[in-house]
């Protein structure tokens, strides 16, 4: 299969803009990088489209609400990172930041009374999270706080910025979502920009 110039513009088309992802260049995994430049390219580019005046109310709303709950998941995932970070340099300890949970790991049957009626039994042990795999906003934010990763003031904005993601969960919303506007995403945008400045400074002093 011959490789033209049409070709190499196309792989050159699927990859982020530079620009994004130097903005980024604290992120030491390459693909965690790139696909956070990724997304914050889909941002710039949801922004441009919901400025246009060809669109109805309702369409510019969800154009704006979509690019708040993306900047929600660039903080996730700066956040997730130097947490990790944190603890693969043993800056802090992942059972002094980290809600244990139970995990099962084997059970089975102690007696049978009936068809209907039997007593079992579990055995169950402490874990903790993994992060990388299935990263838990609410939780990955708490984790900073103890680690002294965000402050009390830092924290209380990364919360802001998890619930402004969260409304990603329709089946959760109390109200009609449809009121989004320019104002709420500048609000959100200066939220986000502390939270990854802290990230990038935190980082940078390891």
């Amino acid at each position: 299969m011959p490789t033209g110039e049409n070709e190499l513009n196309v792989v050159d088309d699927l990859r982020p803009e530079e620009s994004f992802e130097r903005r980024f260049y604290f992120i030491g995994d390459d693909t965690l990088r790139k696909n956070i430049a990724i997304a914050f390219e889909y941002i710039v580019f949801l922004i441009g489209v919901a400025g246009k005046d060809n669109h109805k109310k309702l369409i510019t709303s969800s154009l704006y609400k979509d690019t708040l709950i993306y900047t929600g998941i660039v903080v996730e995932a700066c956040l997730t990172y130097v947490l990790l970070t944190y603890i693969s340099e043993s800056r802090v300890i992942k059972s002094k930041v980290l809600t244990p949970m139970w995990k099962e790991i084997s059970q089975g049957i102690i007696h049978s009374f009936s068809k209907k009626k039997r007593i079992r039994y579990v055995v169950e042990h402490q874990s903790y999270e993994k992060l990388k795999n299935s990263p838990d906003f609410i939780e990955v934010n708490r984790a900073c706080l103890r680690a002294h990763i965000l402050n009390k003031k830092e924290y209380a904005v990364a919360e802001e910025v998890r619930v402004a993601r969260n409304k990603i969960h329709v089946s959760g919303l109390k109200d009609i979502d449809n009121s989004y506007c320019k104002e709420d995403l500048d609000k959100v945008f200066a939220k986000a920009n502390k939270i990854i400045t802290k990230v990038e400074k935190k980082l940078l002093a390891i």
